[in-house]
Formats: structure tokens, sequence, C-alpha cells
């Protein structure tokens, strides 16, 4: 009879429908005879029943059966272990089904127990006597003998020991809560995680963006200058070739490519080559970009894409260039030098010798001739429009893309995690303090999670006002306006109010008669009429009343 009076299973009905072996519970003797305990337990038992018919529990047919044949056994003398067996099964689901004297008081016996253990481990002064109290509801929740000099006497000593351990309460107390803080942490500890993460992966893509962008300003606007000024040089440098060629001097045409005008166009056109594939490579880090975000690769606004699947960027779009096909091997095909990797390495680099007459291809009609010399240069300014104009394009959509998350995933992510990183600090020292509440902490903290995203949305509205300005976007006033809408309808019942003033009550006229003489006023009238003025004496009846 070990396991059915335990103090766990008598008060809390246990879960287990494990039967001890006969010899330790005292359901028979060895001979078929029922135990020294069972007359108590079947006892027991039946007040259970009644207990769970008072208070409306469901029980199984088959237990409230099994326990009306072990009492009529026990009666007739016809004990056996079957049946002391079947007896003490129903018997362990029903100490499971029914809380004895009530289920709100034996929660409330579980959470006492809770603030004492957490006030004696933590040195906590509780009574004695409180202590008592609370042990003797026990035993008579165990034994059944639950009565109101008991339940009062318990609760005058619960409200006491609470109060002693204030602030930890009867919720924060018990192992409830111990695991649901351990869970919340573990739940917040991995949303930190995750959005460090994500924040950081986005910071350095954004930054490398931002980097790629800036090189692209400088170097359009560098390029822009030294454009113009090495169109102006290679024309004058095309004169004096013509010029030197009209007089049939060779010496002078060679002597041109030295000489100081042709070394600064030289010096020229390397940095502008320079700057070129800058530029280009530029642009493939910004396609290559867009592409990973899933918003596809970057074509030229401009003109039809390579019909091959490969190109110098790796994506379609290319821009066409018109320039003279003998650059190119007289190959009309390779005009588009973004679809030709070896087309697109010449335009590129420079072909060396500088401001020299071009070699002559094998079989080719029509020969370069030595002012061809300055084609190379008009070629470089040629391609730097193609990239300029690419260039323009995915600077445009990469800072569109850094601008929509910078002003509104970024403060978004920075919020949620800085609410992680506070709850996790609450959680903490409620952990040390014992004071996690499993429902309220989990609703604070979901409420606290929401807030932070809200002001993460919304935080950008404020920004001009944030930086010392004074102008507020009206999103931002529907923002407030929202946050504090009571308010808000105050000021607009105040504004209803001065724009529409009440009316003052006009004067009563005097009802007629159906003859259509006046009809003399009522006693309230006459009543009003006798009333004293402020400061005055009382108004008497008018002359020739």
């Amino acid at each position: 009879m070990s396991a059915p009076t335990t103090p766990e299973f008598a008060g809390h009905g246990a879960r287990g429908e494990a039967e001890p072996p006969a010899s330790e519970s005292g359901t028979d003797n060895g001979h078929g005879q029922p135990g020294p305990r069972v007359a108590a337990d079947l006892a027991k038992c039946e007040a259970l029943i009644s207990h769970s018919a008072e208070t409306g529990t469901l029980l199984e047919k088959d237990d409230v059966d099994a326990v009306r044949n072990a009492r009529a056994a026990f009666d007739e003398g016809v004990w056996n272990r079957t049946i002391g067996s079947a007896f003490y099964g129903a018997m362990s689901r029903i100490a499971a089904s029914v809380q004895y004297p009530g289920r709100r008081i034996v929660d409330d016996l579980d959470h006492c127990r809770d603030m004492v253990s957490y006030g004696a481990q933590n040195g906590k002064p509780l009574d004695e006597h409180d202590i008592e109290a609370m042990s003797k509801a026990r035993a008579a929740q165990q034994d059944h003998t639950w009565n109101p000099e008991i339940e009062s006497a318990f609760y005058a000593a619960m409200s006491r020991i609470a109060h002693a351990v204030t602030p930890v309460v009867a919720e924060t107390a018990g192992e409830e809560a111990r695991q649901g803080a351990r869970r919340a942490i573990r739940i917040y500890t991995h949303s930190a995680i995750a959005l460090t993460l994500l924040v950081v992966s986005l910071s350095c893509l954004l930054f490398v963006a931002n980097q790629v962008s800036t090189d692209i300003a400088a170097v359009v606007k560098d390029n822009d200058t030294a454009a113009l000024t090495l169109h102006n040089q290679l024309q004058a440098h095309a004169v004096a070739i013509s010029e030197a060629d009209k007089k049939k001097d060779l010496g002078a045409v060679v002597a041109l490519q030295n000489s100081q005008p042709a070394l600064q166009i030289k010096e020229e056109l390397q940095n502008f080559a320079t700057n070129n594939r800058q530029l280009f490579a530029d642009v493939s880090r910004i396609s290559a970009f867009t592409t990973s975000l899933g918003l596809g690769a970057i074509r030229s606004p401009y003109k039809a894409p390579c019909d091959a699947e490969e190109n110098v960027l790796n994506f379609q779009g290319a821009y066409r260039t018109s320039h003279s096909p003998k650059y190119y091997d007289g190959k009309v095909g390779s005009g588009d030098w973004q679809c030709n990797p070896d087309v697109a390495r010449k335009v590129l680099e420079i072909t060396l010798p500088l401001l020299a007459k071009p070699n002559a291809e094998p079989g080719d009609t029509n020969p370069p001739t030595d002012i061809d010399a300055v084609q190379q240069g008009f070629q470089k300014i040629a391609v730097y429009q193609d990239i300029r104009a690419m260039a323009l394009y995915a600077n445009d959509i990469i800072l569109s893309i850094v601008g929509a998350v910078t002003g509104f995933l970024l403060p978004v992510l920075y919020a949620w995690l800085g609410a992680c990183a506070a709850i996790l600090r609450q959680l903490s020292a409620d952990s040390v303090a014992n004071t996690f509440h499993p429902e309220h902490s989990k609703v604070a903290n979901r409420a606290h999670v929401t807030s932070a995203i809200i002001v993460g949305i919304s935080i950008g509205l404020f920004s001009k006002l944030l930086e010392g300005g004074k102008d507020v976007s009206p999103l931002a006033i529907a923002f407030v306006a929202g946050y504090a809408s009571d308010k808000f309808f105050f000021f607009v019942d105040r504004l209803v109010g001065a724009m529409f003033p009440p009316r003052a009550d006009s004067p009563a006229r005097p009802s007629r008669t159906e003859g259509g003489a006046p009809r003399p006023p009522g006693p309230v009238k006459q009543a009003a009429a006798k009333t004293a003025l402020p400061g005055h004496s009382p108004l008497g009846p008018p002359p020739g009343a």
C-alpha cells in the first residue's frame, strides 16, 4: 500500500499506473485475503468518486466499476490479487483525475510549497507557525480531512509567506518558471545570433556597395574632364600628322610620336584607359551584387542584349558601338565589344606602340594610314561613353537598393536586435532574482519586440527632427497621432468646439390658443420670473399683475 498512500499519490493524483508488488502494497496477505490498508483505501477511493460527482469531474466507467467490484469482493470476503490489481489501477487514475478538495486549492498548496522552498534556500525569515499551517493543510488534503478551519489557517499563512518572499511570487518560484526562463533565454539568444549575422552581412554588402558607388562617381567625374581634354589633344595631333603628310616628310611624322604634345597625350591616354578598366570592374561588381539579391543582372536600357549567352560581364546586356571594323580585324560581327572577350581586352587595354601607325593586316585592302595613329584614343573615348552610361545606370540601381535597406530594413533589424539584447538582460536579472513569470514575462517580451519593430519602421520619419531640423513629415505626424489616439481625439473635439460653437438657447415664443390669444405663462415660468438675479433683490410681479 505504499504507492496509493504516499503524499504525492494521494495529494496530487499520480499519473503512473504501475502496480507495486503484492508483498509490499498490502493488497492481500499472500493467501488471497485483503491487506490491512485495503479498507482505508476503499473508503478514500469512494470519497474521491463522491467528490468527483459533486465537482463535475468525469471518470471512466471501468474505473468506477472496478472500485464497486472491489468493495463487493471485500464485503463478501472473496478478495483476490486480480481484484486488488484492478482496484489500485483504477484508484491511481481516479486520484489523477480528481483534485481534492479542489483544483485551485491543490495548485495553491503547490505554490505555497514553492515559496517556502525558495524562502528556505535564500534565507528569508519565515514563521514556523505559517509553515506548520501549510503542513497541516497538506496533510488534510492527503487524508481527505479538509475543513473550513484548515482552509482559513492555510490561506492566512500563505499570505504571510508570500509577503515574506516578495518580490518573488508563487508563479515565479516554481520549476515551471525556471524552465520557462531557460527556454526564453534560448529562444532570444538564437534570435539575437541570427539577427547579428543578418545585420553584419547586410552591413558588409552595403559597405561594399557604397564603396563601389563612390568609386564610380569619382572615376566618372575624372574621366568626364579627361575625355574632353584628350579629345582636343587628339584632334590637334591628327591635324599635325595631316600637315606632315601633306609635306611628304616621313621624318616629321615619326618625330611627332615623341613630341611634347604626344608625350602628354600618351600620359593622358594611359590614365584614361586605367580609369576605363576600373569603371568596367565596378560595373561588373554591381552586376554580381544585384544578381545575388535576386534582382537579376543589369541590362542595357538602350541596346539589345548579346546574342550569345556569355559575354564580358557574364550577363545579358551590352552597349553596341560603331567603331571602325578595321580595328576589330575586319570582323563586322565583333563590333559589340562586350559580347567578345578578346575584343573587350583590346578596347580596354592600350595597344603598343602608342600614337604609331597600326600595322597592316594580311589581305587588308585598306591599309592603315598615318592618321590612324590617333584612332586608338578616339576608340577609348567611345568605349568610355558605353561604360559610363552603363555605370551610371547601375549606380542608380545600387543607390536605390542601399537607400531602401539603410532607411527601412536596417533600422527594423537593429531595433529588433536591441529589443533582444534588452530582453536577454532582463531575463538574466529575472533568473537570478527568481522573478520570471511564465505568462506575464512572455507577453511582455513579445510586446517589447513588437514595439521595437514599430519604432524601427517609423524612426525614419523623424530623421530630420533628430538631426536638429524643425520639419516633420505628415507620416511622422500620423504615427504620433496613432500612438496617442486618445489625445488626438481630444484635440479634434476642441477643434470642432472652436469651429462650431454651441448655439445659445433661443427665447421661447409665447404659444397661442386656438383662438389666437396668447397663452398665459405656466407655473414654471412664473417661478422663474420671481428668481433673484445675482446682486439684486428678488423680482416682484410685473406691474398691473
